[in-house]
């Protein structure tokens, strides 16, 4: 089977030759490239490059634009900085204390510099991979976008308070996503990876008042544009199961904390397939080849029809060749 008609029959609970391998790489991507992290983010032609190795060497069975988290971020006209071997971040918040929301500007993906770089990763992608593998393209979730605009210890005291502002920001930051998510659908693009990490800090009942309208509306526009959604919240959701379970992603990736095996349970029978969930420090780059084994199997078991395995979030650029290999030998096994 191919990467493309693997994941394809998994998510609709059919046979496949092996699980799925849905690791989320993007420093060992920049490893493999053999560039730096900066020289990553800022060319795409580096970034196809470093995902066709991982994808050869290391099995997995799809092939992504994530990098960072700051490419909306600049677009909207925040400065960010561009570390030669650390993660670009905003030098300052571009939303500040006086929630002037005009500061933000409309920007049309392909004439921002970073959200086009993406967008073109998405065309060379699927040029270099035909049919063969599917092809995942990012945007930030709305609450993650709102915090790298606004600062996220600003903007978890503005979501507890409830300021008036928040309302309006949130939406321009959908239609803005909106935008960028349907440039990376008419490249090539399969999925959106919708990355809403920042979720993860915010319990239940914030979620539903801020953050799950915005996660089920990206989600029908994607589908209504003939994409899935590959919706990533990194950290403990514990709590937000329930909530996200009428998000309806495609595919909810779930980080280490959380229990696998129920989530699984949880999901089983509804549109959405859960992806993980090993611990990427302790297991995947700390771990021996044995550990990795386990990790993976336990996994495995505690799945069903559709799961997917990968490590919870961002494997580790140190994280040892040997056991990124065991991992998909595990999956070829199981």
């Amino acid at each position: 089977m191919t990467a493309r008609e693997r994941l394809d029959a998994r998510l609709a609970g059919k046979p496949v030759d092996k699980i799925p391998n849905m690791n989320i790489f993007m420093a060992v991507v920049a490893r493999e490239a053999g560039v730096s992290y900066r020289e990553y983010v800022s060319d795409y032609r580096k970034l196809v490059e470093g995902n066709l190795v991982c994808a050869e060497k290391y099995g997995v069975d799809s092939l992504s634009v994530i990098s960072d988290p700051m490419r909306e971020a600049a677009a909207f006209g925040a400065r960010v900085v561009l570390p030669e071997d650390g993660v670009p971040y905003a030098e300052k918040p571009l939303v500040t204390d006086d929630f002037d929301l005009s500061v933000l500007r409309r920007f049309d993906p392909w004439e921002s510099e970073r959200t086009a770089d993406r967008i073109r990763g998405c065309e060379l992608l699927r040029q270099k991979a035909g049919d063969g593998y599917p092809v995942i393209g990012w945007v930030e979730g709305c609450i993650a976008e709102a915090a790298d605009l606004r600062g996220i210890n600003e903007l978890m005291l503005d979501l507890a308070s409830g300021e008036e502002y928040l309302d309006e920001f949130l939406s321009i930051i959908h239609e803005q996503q909106k935008r960028f998510a349907k440039a990376q659908l008419d490249a090539g693009a399969d999925f959106i990876g919708v990355g809403n990490a920042a979720a993860s800090l915010i319990g239940p009942d914030l979620y539903r008042r801020y953050g799950l309208a915005w996660d089920r509306a990206i989600t029908a526009y994607i589908h209504q544009n003939g994409g899935r959604v590959k919706l990533h919240i990194c950290g403990n959701i514990s709590s937000l199961l329930e909530p996200l379970k009428e998000a309806a992603p495609d595919i909810l990736d779930i980080d280490w904390m959380v229990d696998f095996g129920k989530a699984a349970k949880f999901f089983e029978g509804t549109a959405t397939a859960v992806s993980g969930n090993m611990d990427p420090v302790e297991v995947m780059m700390r771990g021996s080849v044995e550990t990795v084994e386990k990790a993976v199997a336990a996994c495995i078991g505690a799945g069903n029809s559709t799961t997917l395995i990968a490590a919870g979030c961002e494997v580790p650029a140190a994280a040892p060749e040997e056991n990124l290999v065991a991992m998909d030998r595990v999956l070829y096994r199981s």
